[in-house]
């Protein structure tokens, strides 16, 4: 098709929608969790494709409006995915226009970047070139494409983790020996640990909770090599303390993680404080998580089992 500027090459043009149509469904149902097939989504990507035709064939159509582009992105939804509720339809239709603006954002980057002249008729973008088309045209849906893709998943997988972290993280007090710790702690689901001899809850500690309480010297005594051969080394109240706790870590057994028997642990919540007293705390020696977002690991059961404070 030409313009007054070149040519609009409809084939690449409706090429590049196509993939960013299915990769923002494939986004879409990968943050909403929605049910669909490999069937409805090249459908829904296709149905999504053919708002290029109609823009440049069709500029006065209704569908070029506001109205109209609300009505077809629900027609696209209601293709690509099984409807369960009204709730989860508004859900994954909203979820769609939030992808499709993230993409599109990085995806005009990348032509700015490239130097690639574009312009926007209808809501659609469509490039201008001469001949076959330029290099740089096609380097933008080879290379920029994915790019744009997997920046843009990274992104909104580190969201949803961060999220679902700080959901479940407290503010938490540890008390021993007449002396109190404060940290962060994450409910950890995954923490069953329990000691066999006594049925106490393990917890774990990170060396942020550990150096309110020893130096740096008093803590390297608590290696488990050192607990077992150089016991004497230690004070009375940590001797009396100590329990070594059998456990399997990435499917190697008998292990022994080195805890305390401590006063109590407080975990600060919504509905008031929760309160465990004298529970296991495992001796963690580096960090339990780079960004330091917490650094105490709280066993599950506290927060079905701890009484209110």
């Amino acid at each position: 098709m030409e313009g007054g500027e070149g040519i609009i090459y409809l084939d690449a043009v409706w090429l590049l929608n196509l993939l960013m149509d299915g990769m923002i469904l494939s986004l879409t149902q990968g943050i909403t969790r929605a049910k669909s097939s490999r069937t409805r989504m090249i459908s829904g990507a296709f149905i999504a494709s053919a708002i290029v035709p109609i823009t440049i064939y069709m500029p006065d159509s209704w569908l070029v409006s506001s109205v109209g582009k609300i009505t077809f992105s629900m027609l696209i939804i209601w293709v690509t995915f099984s409807f369960t509720s009204l709730r989860a339809f508004f859900v994954q239709w909203i979820s769609f226009y939030f992808i499709t603006f993230a993409i599109g954002g990085s995806m005009m980057g990348v032509h700015y970047f490239l130097a690639t002249e574009i312009n926007v008729q209808g809501g659609t973008v469509v490039t201008f070139s001469g001949g076959y088309g330029d290099p740089i045209s096609w380097l933008f849906v080879l290379v920029g494409f994915p790019c744009s893709y997997y920046f843009t998943k990274w992104r909104l997988s580190q969201v949803s983790v961060h999220r679902m972290k700080l959901e479940d993280i407290y503010e938490v007090t540890v008390e021993w020996n007449g002396r109190s710790a404060h940290c962060k702690g994450l409910v950890d689901s995954g923490n069953q640990l329990i000691d066999p001899v006594s049925r106490r809850m393990v917890f774990l500690a990170d060396p942020f909770v550990w150096n309110q309480f020893f130096t740096k010297g008093e803590l390297d005594l608590l290696e488990v090599d050192n607990v077992l051969t150089s016991m004497d080394k230690l004070s009375e109240e940590v001797q009396s303390s100590i329990r070594l706790v059998p456990y399997q870590a990435a499917g190697v057994s008998g292990k022994l993680l080195v805890t305390l028997l401590v006063d109590k642990i407080s975990v600060k919540t919504s509905e008031g404080d929760l309160e465990m007293k004298h529970p296991l705390l495992g001796v963690q020696h580096q960090d339990l998580t780079h960004d330091r977002l917490y650094q105490m690991l709280i066993h599950p059961h506290l927060m079905v089992k701890g009484k209110s404070a």
